[in-house]
């Protein structure tokens, strides 16, 4: 029986005529060296949807219950007049009605910005991230709490083995796995910590081979793909590396073909997107805007449609037949966007 081709596997049979040269690049998308991603704008496309109430940057968007809920974040609208505080808001957006409403804010005592999120069974947990504002004298403190959220509020979980903000999570088969981030900014770390929710209890598992933070994850097949960052000198990653739960191990992968931090991912359709991103050097705005795709089944990553608006910092989620990217920075550093792009590949 025939089967459609994926969006990658689609956007390179365009270019057969051009096979021998995009083979030699490394593919239609990046190759080894991560430096060969087709430079037209690729296929997708994106819309605008109702703005997030309060712009933001470092929050976390989470798809549960057939909505997006985005947490916490940075602002730069703050009770004290100072240029940037922390934020505990946790707003809902409904897609049929394309509106936000307020949710539960932030617990007590978790974190509020660099935030590990991941879902169970329509379930939010909260694993960790930063308090308090870098201000050139003071650095941001790690959180090792852990918290849910369901029907009846925000429950306190076990604590996470180490504190570290900017981290990323993913749930697969009912388990919890948080893997980078850092203990200050910057920082890289590579361990790996997986969660059950049932036994409230954590457990180590192997070691990302790349220590970054401001990464990004999906799961694809099962299993959790890592991607991006900056490492500990907060210079930019491309690196993709996939890990098995099963085997608990972890493959390298095709690298992305623009390194970036702060960028956002979401999973769709088997294919693992990588949204937007910062880089630390070089002139402003010091941003992307680039959307790049990997299927597993094809081996490489492809360009699709950049977001209208570039940014860092941003929350992506995945919802029904689309992807969801909230709010972020514009420019690189404490910047502020409440806009809300939807992207359909």
């Amino acid at each position: 029986m025939m089967t459609s081709p994926s969006p990658i596997e689609a956007r390179c049979a365009g270019k057969l005529a051009l096979a021998a040269l995009t083979l030699a690049l490394g593919g239609c998308g990046g190759g080894p060296e991560g430096a060969s991603l087709d430079p037209s704008p690729g296929p997708g496309s994106w819309r605008a949807a109702a703005p997030l109430p309060s712009a933001r940057f470092e929050g976390y968007a989470a798809a549960a219950g057939g909505r997006i809920t985005f947490l916490g974040g940075i602002t730069d609208v703050c009770a004290d007049g100072s240029a940037a505080c922390e934020s505990d808001r946790v707003d809902v957006y409904d897609p049929a009605a394309d509106a936000w409403t307020a949710g539960p804010a932030l617990p007590p005592g978790g974190p509020r910005h660099h935030l590990a999120v991941a879902v169970v069974d329509d379930r939010i947990y909260l694993l960790g991230g930063f308090v308090g504002i870098l201000d050139g004298s003071a650095n941001f403190g790690p959180v090792a709490a852990t918290f849910v959220l369901d029907a009846g509020g925000w429950r306190q979980l076990a604590d996470q083995p180490i504190a570290r903000g900017a981290a990323t999570a993913q749930a697969i088969a009912g388990l919890v796995y948080v893997v980078g981030g850092g203990t200050r900014e910057p920082d890289a770390r590579s361990d790996l910590y997986v969660y059950d929710p049932v036994a409230d209890a954590w457990r180590a598992g192997r070691a990302m081979p790349t220590a970054r933070e401001h990464l990004a994850s999906c799961v694809v097949g099962g299993k959790l793909l890592a991607v991006g960052g900056w490492d500990g000198d907060k210079q930019t990653l491309g690196a993709a590396e996939l890990y098995d739960p099963a085997s608990d191990v972890w493959t390298t992968l095709p690298p992305l073909g623009k390194p970036r931090g702060g960028l956002g991912a979401a999973a769709l359709g088997g294919v693992c997107y990588a949204v937007g991103g910062e880089q630390w050097v070089g002139p402003l705005p010091g941003t992307f805007a680039d959307t790049e795709g990997y299927d597993p089944a094809v081996g490489r990553w492809a360009s699709f449609a950049p977001m209208p608006t570039r940014r860092h910092g941003l929350g992506l989620a995945a919802l029904g037949a689309e992807i969801f990217a909230v709010a972020g920075g514009p420019v690189r550093g404490n910047s502020y966007d409440a806009a809300v792009e939807v992207f359909a590949p």
